[in-house]
């Protein structure tokens, strides 16, 4: 039996039919199986948008095409009630993984699977470096 924070995560990911694998990550370990997504949340114009990117980049506030953004907290997944948008570098990724409920367990999909289940559209979400 998993945490209650990660079973929620997993039902979401079963009620969708979707082949997904969580997995526990070793105690002091932080590196994941495969290519990180990292959501991170903006209040854009009074509304809740969540950006799906790549772990190692930053999110651009200004390509969300808000008057003003400012951080927020992430709702819970599936991140119901907030816009999402998934970066489209991660859709040439055959598996993405993502927190599951606590920063020790992780969720392995195929990005088109999460694009689904998060009802999320794609666009140029990052930083240019």
């Amino acid at each position: 039996m998993w945490p209650s924070r990660v079973e929620e995560v997993a039902a979401v990911f079963r009620a969708a039919g979707a082949d997904a694998r969580l997995e526990e990550l070793p105690s002091g370990e932080d590196e994941l199986p495969g290519r990180g997504v990292r959501a991170a949340a903006f209040d854009c114009d009074g509304r809740v948008v969540v950006t799906l990117v790549p772990a190692d980049r930053d999110p651009d506030p200004g390509k969300l095409h808000c008057v003003a953004a400012r951080e927020t907290s992430v709702p819970r997944f599936p991140y119901a009630g907030a816009e999402v948008f998934l970066d489209s570098s991660l859709l040439g990724e055959e598996t993405v993984w993502l927190e599951a409920g606590s920063d020790r367990h992780v969720v392995g999909v195929a990005p088109a699977q999460l694009l689904r289940i998060v009802r999320a559209q794609t666009s140029d979400l990052v930083v240019e470096v």
